[in-house]
Order: structure tokens, then C-alpha cells, then sequence
């Protein structure tokens, strides 16, 4: 079969859309399968959801390595048909222990996967980086919407349904992957990623991409309490699970919105900083809202601020990345973007399982409005001091004035 000779980005977000799809099957359920059905405490679902994003860390930090001194084509495929096999063992296989067993698989799977699509995103001309993170995050949020939309509904009928339904989508993935992403980088980039070597970056670039990280780390760890430990809450209160799973609806629809906007603004949103600052905020302020929220009203509006912070911080930190690595380390630094953000998630249910189990849920959203407020001071206070000095690697700089 002939390579393409440049990658094609709307096959990109076509992946991203199907991924997400799969992905959003899942993990809505997780917590609430676990603890209902299998009989297992919030402690125990959080070592399951920990050892599943370990797997997604391991995944996204060896992807991101091998990808500069691979072909991302086979890479993908492998991804894919892991992800395939994990979710086609599920449809017989999901009691304890294997769904726990299986789940890591799919974890890593994940993690991979997105490795390959970020790495990938980033390897686009200079010019078009931006423009593709902010459309595969859109494609991403649209397959959550429409994972979100059918999944309440494919439950009720069956744990098996649910894991045919994607595998088959997984099938289509894989046979689309197979035409479509026969595509060595080096081809649109003009640089070859497996003659990748360990590039050491500027101080000012490798002190703000490295605070970046760890505030990946500390959003991810708090954010991850919305996908965990809120749907028993919700519950305890009196709600139906539905109630939950339309929360993400909401949540998926809004994103497409928002993005379909920025997206529509493109480049002059000048200050990408100042998009994330302004995320990291309405997250935050997402968690206050939460201390008194007791009525399902209070937790829609808490879901739309969490949801305008998400769709503005979360596709500013890949393209901010991408502009303060070099070509030749794409895949690292992508590669540590996905593993920063799983490790914040594999140690979320845990956190705040521990907080509920000794205090309370209102003492866990009060912790975490505090510290992502802490974290955004801190972000913009390097970013001051450090981007003047900071060198740009995207042809088309992303000015901070």
C-alpha cells in the first residue's frame, strides 16, 4: 500500500470523533457499575480508575518516544486493535476481575492513541497547528456528545450490547486507519521524527512547560472528581443516574459550541496564555459552586462553568506545548502532555475518595476550588517572567503581548 504524502487532517478528526465515541461508552459508567453492580467501595473503584490511568501514563509517555523514531502509521494501528480486542473480550468478560483487568488494557490502549493523534496534530505545517488542535478537540467533544446521548440507554439493555457496539466501532476505525493514515510525518514537517534525538530546551521554555505539566497534573487530579465521585453524590441525593449521564451531555453539547466559536475567531485570539488563565478560572469557580449545590439546577450551572473552562484552557495547552518544542521532540512533549493529564486522572477517584470517606464531598469542592486557584497564580506568574525570553518553534508565532 502507497504512503500518502501528507497527513490528511480531516481523516485526523474523523479519528478523534470515533475515539471519543468508544471511549465515551465507557467511562460515564465506570464508577457507577462498579459500586451498583460489581459491589465495590469508592476506595476500590479509585484503585481500579488509578491502575487504569497508570496504564494510560506508561502508554502516552513510551508512545511519545516511539514516535519520534517511528512510523506513527503502524503505531496507530496498534493502538487501535488493542483498544478493539480489550472491548471485544468485555462483551463475555465483565465481572470481577476481569472488567478491572480489562479496563487497564483499554487504559493504555487510550493513552496511546491519543499520543499518536496529538503527536500527529502537532507534526501538521506550522501554519495549521493551531487550526487542527482547536477542530480535533471539537471532533473529540462531538463524539462525547453522541457517546453520552445513546449510552444511558445501551446500558439498561446489557453490558454486552454495549461493548459489541464498541468493538464494531473500533472495526470501522481500524479499516478506516488502514486506508487513511499511511503517512510518514517527516513528508509535511520537512523533518525526519525518527532521527529524533534528546533536545534540550531554552530555560524559559522547558520552566513554563514543565509548570504547565504539573498543572495538567493538579486539574486533571480535581476535574477527574466531575467523572468519579459526583455520580455518587448525585445519587446519595436522590437522583437518577440519567440526571448524571444528561450532565455530560450538556457538558459535550456546550463544548462543541464553544469550540465551534473559537474555532470561527481562529488567530485573533492572539494570547493563547491568556485563554488558558481564563479556563483554569471558570474550573475553578465550577468547584465553588458545587459547596452549595443540592438541587439539579445548581449542578447544570456548575456543568456549564466547568464546561467554559474546559473548552477554553484544555486546546490552548497542546498548541502552547507544540510552540515551545522543537519539531524533532513532537512526540515527547505531546507524549507528556497525555501522561501528565492520565496521571492527574489515575489518582483522582482515589483523592477524592480518601476526602469523602474523612470529610466530606463539600470539603472536597472547597479543597479544589483553593488549589486551582493557587495553580492559576502561580501559571501566571512564570509566564510573566519567562515568555519574553521563551523561543517560539511555530513558523506562525502565537504573539503574548
Amino acid at each position: 500500500m502507497g504512503r500518502k504524502q501528507t497527513i490528511g487532517i480531516p481523516w485526523l478528526i474523523v479519528g478523534q470523533f470515533m475515539n471519543n465515541i468508544g471511549m465515551s461508552f465507557i467511562w460515564p459508567l465506570t464508577t457507577i457499575y462498579m459500586h451498583n453492580v460489581l459491589g465495590k467501595s469508592l476506595t476500590e473503584t479509585g484503585v481500579v480508575l488509578m491502575l487504569n490511568s497508570i496504564a494510560n501514563v506508561l502508554a502516552s509517555t513510551l508512545g511519545g518516544r516511539i514516535f519520534d523514531r517511528s512510523n506513527p502509521y503502524y503505531l496507530l494501528l496498534m493502538g487501535i486493535l488493542l483498544n478493539g480486542l480489550a472491548n471485544f473480550s468485555l462483551i463475555f468478560l465483565h465481572g470481577w476481575p476481569m472488567y478491572p483487568i480489562l479496563l487497564v488494557v483499554t487504559g493504555f490502549a487510550s493513552g496511546w492513541l491519543n499520543t499518536m493523534f496529538n503527536a500527529l496534530a502537532a507534526s501538521v505545517p506550522h501554519d495549521k497547528v493551531r487550526r487542527t488542535f482547536t477542530f480535533m478537540y471539537l471532533a473529540a467533544n462531538l463524539g462525547v456528545v453522541f457517546g453520552t446521548m445513546f449510552v444511558g440507554i445501551v446500558y439498561s439493555m446489557g453490558m454486552a450490547l454495549l461493548f459489541s457496539m464498541v468493538t464494531g466501532l473500533y472495526v470501522i476505525f481500524l479499516v478506516i486507519a488502514f486506508l487513511e493514515y499511511n503517512v510518514d510525518s517527516s513528508d509535511v514537517t520537512g523533518v525526519d521524527p525518527r532521527q529524533a534525538r534528546n533536545v534540550k530546551l531554552p530555560k524559559a521554555n522547558a520552566r513554563m512547560v514543565w509548570t504547565f505539566f504539573i498543572s495538567l497534573f493538579i486539574i486533571w487530579l480535581l476535574y477527574e472528581q466531575w467523572v468519579s465521585n459526583l455520580s455518587v453524590h448525585m445519587t446519595d441525593l436522590g437522583m437518577p443516574l440519567r440526571n448524571y449521564s444528561f450532565l455530560w451531555t450538556v457538558n459535550a453539547g456546550l463544548l462543541v459550541i464553544i469550540q465551534g466559536i473559537l474555532s470561527l475567531l481562529g488567530d485573533r485570539i492572539k494570547n493563547l496564555y491568556y485563554q488558558f488563565f481564563f479556563g483554569m478560572l471558570f474550573v475553578g469557580l465550577s468547584f465553588l459552586s458545587l459547596v452549595s449545590a443540592h438541587d439539579y439546577g445548581h449542578f447544570v450551572f456548575a456543568m456549564v462553568l466547568l464546561t467554559i473552562g474546559e473548552a477554553t484552557w484544555s486546546p490552548a495547552m497542546p498548541t502552547l506545548v507544540s510552540q515551545l518544542s522543537p519539531v524533532s521532540a513532537k512526540g515527547r512533549y505531546q507524549g507528556l502532555v497525555q501522561a501528565f493529564s492520565a496521571l492527574g486522572r489515575s489518582l483522582g477517584p482515589l483523592f477524592g475518595g480518601v476526602v469523602i470517606d474523612n470529610w466530606s464531598y463539600k470539603a472536597l469542592f472547597l479543597l479544589a476550588f483553593v488549589v486551582l486557584l493557587i495553580v492559576l497564580v502561580v501559571n501566571m506568574g512564570v509566564v510573566h517572567v519567562n515568555q519574553h525570553q521563551a523561543k517560539n518553534y511555530l513558523n506562525t508565532e502565537i504573539k503574548s503581548e
